[in-house]
């Protein structure tokens, strides 16, 4: 799941026109750096929430599992 949560953000980064990647990108081209770190932390904070959100699904469905 981290591999595809990077793909994406790269592959919106890339070729987005719209969204959290195109925000980024224009904020770049324009020397806004508060922009740039805003979408960089919120970036950062979906990918802490979706792993949280694994974590405790694998919790719930799965709890015979071994923690790792």
């Amino acid at each position: 799941m981290g591999w595809a949560w990077t793909y994406l953000v790269v592959a919106e980064l890339v070729a987005a026109n719209s969204g959290l990647g195109y925000l980024i990108l224009n904020a770049m081209r324009g020397l806004y750096t508060d922009v740039i770190l805003l979408g960089v932390f919120t970036i950062g904070i979906l990918g802490l929430l979706t792993d949280f959100l694994f974590k405790w699904l694998r919790q719930r469905l799965l709890p015979w599992s071994a923690e790792f």
